[in-house]
């Protein structure tokens, strides 16, 4: 199973979180993270085929809406309030990713076609072959017509949803003709008349979506088989891959996203093709903050890279003293300090890092509420006067932010002294593994070295 199909990025307004975060450090680090790639990069959203695919969707779905000559058969017009009906555009987000995935299975074999990193396609084998290799496809939004469970969520429009909305491209109900939108769309235009593969397959899906919209019968279906080949070759011919689909969208996507100027510029820079001889393609997310900060930036974009480089190294800190608190089923407070000491720490090194960041101003305008509380707390606790208070307090921490998830907290204290843990025990790391200031998030540079090699051509 696919855990990427589950998981989406923190919002801090939904009651709970995966209980993969025992310091609820997520939400902290990751609007740094954002504050830096404005949300056009997540660990959902990073691959530049499906990018260019929703888009793409996106803007046949426009032009049909804004085509008075298209209209709805009898069986939709009972279902839909006419097309702009979210759910209508639903419907049509649902059946083109559907058409995708099955197209991509259906010409598996053609030289070029890459098949990992397109979403739903191990759920839409299992129907391929359920089906004799014959599906049915449902224009529908109800949950039958989906391939993947929740598609409108977890499927390309839904992972991909957040970083167009941000753009302007529309807003989160999909209204398209927004005051600022016609700029983007007249640049989406000029981008898919301009590359012949997705010329013509824009052509081919207008022709098939008109057909199957004047259907007088309820929800259109139609067999896979029915589907002409020249349609469904079309389909992977204008995305066979992130490689392919970069190279053809690098400089609309550059213009478009703004990543390769400010804050992302910078690192986009030390990420380029130019510097992989210098082995940043696979460095570490210090290593690359280090050598983006030291380029020509204006105040406001270096601020934002200094920022991540002033909070890392605490959050990394209090995540290294938590998981010594959970290297023994049962251990007293003495022995987690004897262990935190022997890699080199005292009371005063969480300390050490935190003055930088209490003396930042600026850095507390970045965080949500519940991010600046629990930011807040951690630098209240890392003024603690020595060690066992500081445990005390992290331990104190960990306990209330697994209480707002209603869950249970790893390890509590048993008579004033001893810790109890409650999972399995981690394995305990060496100074080598965790020299002093050691980076534990990434900061979404996994996620952006993704997206660009995409865009440069370069197969994953």
């Amino acid at each position: 199973m696919l855990l990427n199909e589950f998981l989406t990025e923190y919002d801090d307004s939904l009651g709970s979180e995966l209980n993969i975060d025992p310091l609820g450090l997520q939400v902290i680090w990751s609007a740094f993270g954002q504050q830096i790639f404005q949300n056009r990069i997540s660990s959902i959203s990073n691959d530049i085929r499906n990018y260019t695919l929703n888009l793409f969707n996106h803007w046949l779905i426009k032009n049909l809406i804004d085509d008075d000559s298209v209209a709805l058969g009898n069986g939709l017009k009972k279902i839909y309030g006419g097309k702009n009906d979210l759910n209508f555009k639903h419907a049509c987000l649902v059946y083109l990713e559907n058409l995708y995935v099955y197209s991509v299975i259906a010409h598996q074999d053609i030289a070029g076609l890459e098949s990992t990193g397109v979403l739903g396609i191990s759920k839409a084998r299992r129907r391929w072959y359920e089906r004799s290799g014959n599906p049915r496809l449902s224009f529908s939004h109800n949950s039958e017509a989906q391939v993947l469970v929740r598609q409108t969520m977890l499927g390309v429009s839904g992972r991909y949803k957040t970083p167009l909305v941000e753009m302007g491209f529309f807003d989160r109900q999909y209204h398209y003709s927004l005051p600022t939108a016609a700029p983007l769309w007249k640049s989406a235009e000029t981008l898919f008349k301009n590359v012949p593969t997705l010329s013509r397959l824009y052509h081919l899906l207008r022709l098939h979506l008109r057909e199957l919209l004047a259907s007088n019968s309820g929800e259109p279906k139609r067999d896979f088989s029915d589907i002409p080949t020249t349609l469904t070759l079309a389909v992977i011919e204008a995305f066979p891959s992130s490689a392919v689909v970069g190279t053809r969208t690098c400089d609309f996507w550059l213009s478009i996203t703004e990543l390769d100027q400010g804050a992302p510029g910078a690192l986009y820079k030390v990420l380029s093709p130019a510097n992989r001889g210098e082995g940043l393609s696979s460095s570490s997310a210090a290593a690359v903050f280090e050598k983006a900060v030291k380029q020509p930036l204006s105040l406001e974009a270096q601020g934002k890279l200094e920022h991540v480089r002033l909070l890392e190294p605490l959050l990394g800190e209090l995540d290294l003293l938590f998981n010594l608190m959970l290297a023994e089923k049962s251990q007293s407070l003495k022995e987690v300090q004897r262990r935190w000491e022997a890699l080199g720490r005292n009371a005063a090194t969480l300390k050490s890092y935190a003055d930088p960041i209490e003396e930042n101003v600026a850095m507390s305008s970045v965080l949500s509420a519940t991010g600046q509380s629990r930011l807040n707390r951690l630098l209240i606790l890392a003024r603690q006067g020595d060690a066992p208070a500081q445990i005390c307090t992290l331990l104190n921490y960990h306990a209330q932010v697994m209480e707002s998830r209603g869950q249970s907290p790893w390890l509590t204290l048993v008579n004033g002294a001893q810790l109890k843990l409650h999972v399995r025990p981690r394995a305990e790391p060496t100074l080598a593994d965790r020299p002093l200031g050691c980076w534990v998030h990434q900061y979404y540079i996994p996620q952006f070295r993704h997206l660009l090699g995409g865009l440069q051509g370069v197969a994953a």
